[in-house]
């Protein structure tokens, strides 16, 4: 940390998405000796890849384009150099993709008072190449912690969780296959995200293994308390603070009639339907406009392909962690 610049993270969620982090950073929340930054994911320390030349005009693009999805009213009615401000904005702000300067990543951290865990829940660090680095370049004392999911679910629940924006989306196996052949991080699923060895390893090359604390998404979804008083203790806080866990957070929903979802999204962007309604009848709508995520699964012929791609990887990481992984290879 440079001097006289304020407060920084003590540790970091770093990874893994869609493994049950927005439910563990809420509960975070809760413990009157953490203090968690909002945004959850401002992603300063992988904004160098983020940013980068090859990356960053792009990215904008991309952003852009998901924005005019959202509000296509902005396409009539908005000139095209404003409409490019605005998704600049979003991406450099933090509201949609990171904050990339020094002096807006601290500010984060101004409200911080008689803390003394100090997070920060970015958990696309867990793979950004250069977050690593720059991490242990400011906060060389960092502690890190990732949940890890069965790569394939965690890849479908990713595949999931984009229908509700784009319904329109190809299969599940066409994405794969399209991201596989060529990985994009900025374009499709994110397989990169799943190569948990090699991110882990790159993290243990700078921090010692004592800083590292490995979850799985099965034992925090079977026993979120113990894993909580585990994190407690590892950040040198008091364990026995009770913790709220009652609510899941970020639950991923699928629109259940998907082509009247998808009509819905193309005339209306993201206006909600529910705004004037009653509250009675809002959660009504609700409960019959979304589905479960269950209702949406992975084709077994799918999954063998993906724990094939992802063989390797696994079998380094329970030899990283020292777990059986078996159950991530069926």
């Amino acid at each position: 940390m440079t001097p006289g610049t304020g407060k920084l993270p003590t540790f970091f969620l770093a990874g893994v998405p869609k493994a049950g982090t927005s439910s563990l950073y809420a509960y975070l929340q809760q413990h009157p000796q953490v203090y968690m930054c909002w945004p959850k994911e401002p992603t300063f320390f992988g904004a160098a890849d983020i940013l980068s030349d090859a990356n960053g005009d792009r990215v904008v693009r991309q952003s852009m384009q998901e924005l005019e999805d959202l509000h296509p009213h902005w396409k009539g009615l908005v000139e095209p150099e404003r409409r490019w401000a605005v998704a600049k904005w979003e991406y450099v702000s933090g509201r949609r993709w990171v904050v990339a300067k020094w002096e807006d990543y601290l500010e984060l951290f101004q409200r911080v008072r008689e803390e003394t865990a100090i997070g920060d829940a970015s958990v696309d660090h867990v793979w950004l190449p250069s977050a690593a680095e720059a991490i242990h370049a400011h906060v060389p004392d960092a502690r890190l912690i990732f949940v890890l999911r069965d790569p394939a679910q965690r890849l479908f629940s990713e595949y999931a969780a984009n229908l509700w924006r784009r319904p329109r989306l190809q299969t599940f196996r066409a994405q794969f296959l399209e991201a596989a052949d060529r990985p994009d991080p900025w374009k499709g699923l994110r397989v990169l995200v799943g190569r948990y060895a090699t991110h882990l390893q790159r993290y243990a090359a700078l921090f010692p293994r004592k800083h590292l604390r490995v979850y799985l998404y099965e034992d925090f979804c079977a026993d979120a308390r113990s894993v909580l008083r585990d994190i407690f203790e590892f950040l040198e806080i008091d364990p026995d603070v009770p913790v709220d866990l009652s609510r899941r957070h970020n639950v991923p929903v699928v629109p259940r009639f998907p082509r009247l979802h998808a009509l819905r999204r193309r005339l209306l962007g993201e206006v909600a339907l529910t705004t004037r309604l009653p509250e009675p009848a809002r959660r009504l709508l609700v409960r019959l406009y979304r589905g479960p995520r269950t209702a949406v699964t992975m084709d077994p012929a799918d999954r063998a392909m993906v724990i094939d791609y992802y063989r390797e990887q696994i079998l380094g990481t329970a030899d990283f962690i020292g777990r059986d992984l078996s159950a991530w290879l069926r």
